[in-house]
């Protein structure tokens, strides 16, 4: 066995202990996975040398296969699942988006046009709302994904060695796509970008959201003073 290989097996052995000490006690198959992968590691870590090859191999075998199919094992919260709901977030969140197209508002080839959103301000504010929401959204999503990395980081470090999975390949393109969706929130800055990160930017975009709303509110309630029947002048008695 290389020191590549010895290295490799022993972080195998600790992710088969994180494993089984993992698994729930009050199903009966959890505690028998259990047993089953303490049994093997305590006879790889104590086999003479002329059977360590063949017990070592069997028990990185078993782990692995055991690793492989997390997702099904008797466990509270299955290692990486955290991932999967902001995986199907950030896949919709990743690309820029056409204005109006984040809520669908209007049909395809229906949008206004400039003329359209100059002659009624308050298509404009609409629109301006619907990109800052779609930010805070965004920003959101990149937040959580932040929180679930670091949530997963004891089970991100011990199966690090490991070959590519379907799902860390979906961990990896989940760190990928929030660090495009910060890039491209940088990008879409009217300012350079600072050292705002994670939640401190979250709240800047949020009072941005609030400053709109308020405008739209000032918006309408200035249209509701013009249109209502109390401002019309009253003919003299």
């Amino acid at each position: 066995m290389t020191p590549e290989d010895a290295a490799n097996f022993e972080r195998t052995l600790e992710l088969g202990k994180e494993i089984a000490a993992s698994l729930s006690d009050h199903d009966v198959l959890g505690r028998w996975m259990a047993h089953h992968i303490g049994d093997l590691i305590i006879r790889a870590e104590a086999a003479a040398e002329a059977e360590a090859d063949n017990l070592q191999r069997e028990t990185a075998t078993a782990v692995l296969a055991f690793w492989k199919h997390r997702a099904a094992l008797p466990i509270n919260r299955p290692p990486l699942d955290t991932f999967e709901p902001i995986f199907t977030a950030l896949a919709r969140l990743s690309e820029p988006q056409n204005p109006w197209d984040f809520y669908r508002t209007f049909r395809p080839g229906s949008e206004p046009s400039e003329d359209d959103l100059a002659g009624t301000p308050l298509l404009g504010l609409a629109l301006n709302l619907e990109e800052t929401v779609h930010r805070v959204v965004r920003e959101i999503v990149v937040v959580a994904s932040r929180e679930a990395a670091d949530r997963e980081a004891k089970w991100l470090s011990l199966s690090d060695h490991v070959e590519e999975d379907e799902q860390r390949a979906a961990r990896d393109a989940i760190l990928e796509l929030a660090r495009t969706l910060e890039m491209y929130s940088d990008d879409a800055d009217d300012q350079p970008a600072v050292s705002e990160t994670g939640t401190s930017k979250l709240i800047t975009t949020l009072r941005r959201a609030e400053t709109q709303l308020a405008e739209a509110r000032e918006a309408l309630e200035e249209r509701l003073a013009r249109t209502s029947p109390e401002s019309e002048p009253r003919d003299s008695v």
